[in-house]
């Protein structure tokens, strides 16, 4: 009995052992768990890797917007120097804390002060810039501003003062149809500036073959417009039709006339000779003889010229119609008129 409690006692102290041992092998062998995100920021920014840094922060506020991590984004960039930056999101924390409830505020009390005093401890040392162009500059013109991180182009504000990290600064200036300029600059902190941009001259392409190939010289077209609108002939189909009108009615006028001066002129004339008003009347129907004589030929002829011209016009997808030239006279004497029409094809 006494040897069997021997036994299991060994027993008991070997499964101990190895278990010790299994744990320690296991223990040894793990991987160590990865670090979250918040740690892996904090760890890039305390060993002054801002840019790793701050865009991790960034990342994380976007995926989690909390007042808490914009306020470490302030913090990122105002270590690395881009103090200008800093303070945008020190006013960007500031603004949120305002609408954050009374429970979030007490909370967030330690980092609104120290936002509040960082944020006005800046404000001397930002640096500020006006950017100028030349008066002749086209309203074209865009000056854009490379980031001091990666990124696109960031357009600026000309003639305004602006807030500027500290640093060196590249702007590029566009106006379409001429090759971009680069204006650099470097700013310390508490500096303000005025900075010419560099415009690009005139004559200088940037290089686009769709604006710099020559224009091609317009080839005559073999195919009719697509809406070739009202022809030439149309027109002097309307014009010759309206003539012709006005010259009918203002014949048919003045033969009435004409023909009411019948009456006056028989009652006061005895052959040639004729008093006051037979003699007026006489003259009246002479000078309105001669006008319809010459105006109602002349509207008929003008008439059936138009009419002829609207409707012997070919269609507009007839290939080598001509414009008809036509050409209209008119004589008077004192007894008679001629016309003349000539229509040439």
């Amino acid at each position: 009995m006494r040897c069997i409690l021997w036994f299991l006692a060994g027993l008991a102290v070997f499964h101990a052992g190895t278990g010790r041992a299994w744990a320690q092998d296991t223990g040894a062998d793990a991987p160590a768990s990865p670090k979250n995100a918040s740690d892996k920021a904090q760890e890039d920014l305390d060993a002054g890797r801002y840019a790793e840094a701050c865009k991790a922060l960034k990342q994380m506020y976007r995926e989690d917007p909390r007042p808490t991590t914009l306020y470490r984004i302030a913090q990122c960039y105002d270590k690395w120097g881009r103090i200008a930056t800093a303070a945008v999101h020190y006013d960007d924390y500031l603004a949120t804390f305002g609408q954050l409830s009374d429970t979030e505020q007490k909370a967030e009390r330690d980092n609104e002060e120290a936002a509040s005093a960082r944020r006005e401890a800046l404000e001397k040392r930002i640096p500020k810039v006006v950017l100028k162009v030349p008066r002749d500059a086209p309203g074209t013109t865009r000056v854009l501003r490379k980031p001091l991180e990666d990124g696109p182009l960031v357009q600026v504000a000309i003639g305004v003062p602006l807030l500027i990290d500290p640093g060196e600064h590249v702007l590029t200036t566009e106006i379409p149809g001429r090759v971009s300029m680069f204006t650099k600059f470097t700013l310390r902190e508490g500096e303000n500036r005025i900075v010419d941009v560099n415009i690009p001259p005139e004559g200088k392409s940037n290089g686009d073959p769709t604006k710099t190939a020559k224009p091609l010289q317009p080839v005559p077209s073999l195919m009719p417009s697509l809406d070739p609108g009202i022809s030439g002939r149309r027109v002097a189909a309307y014009t010759l039709g309206g003539i012709g009108a006005v010259g009918i009615l203002g014949g048919v006028v003045t033969g009435v006339i004409t023909w009411a001066q019948k009456e006056p002129i028989e009652q006061n004339c005895r052959g040639k000779i004729c008093n006051a008003t037979g003699q007026g009347a006489k003259d009246t129907a002479a000078i309105t003889g001669m006008i319809s004589t010459v105006l109602f030929p002349v509207g008929l002829a003008a008439l059936g010229t138009g009419v002829v011209l609207y409707f012997t016009e070919p269609p507009p997808s007839k290939f080598g119609s001509a414009e008809p030239k036509v050409r209209v006279g008119a004589t008077m004497g004192p007894s008679a008129g001629t016309v003349e029409v000539d229509v040439q094809w």
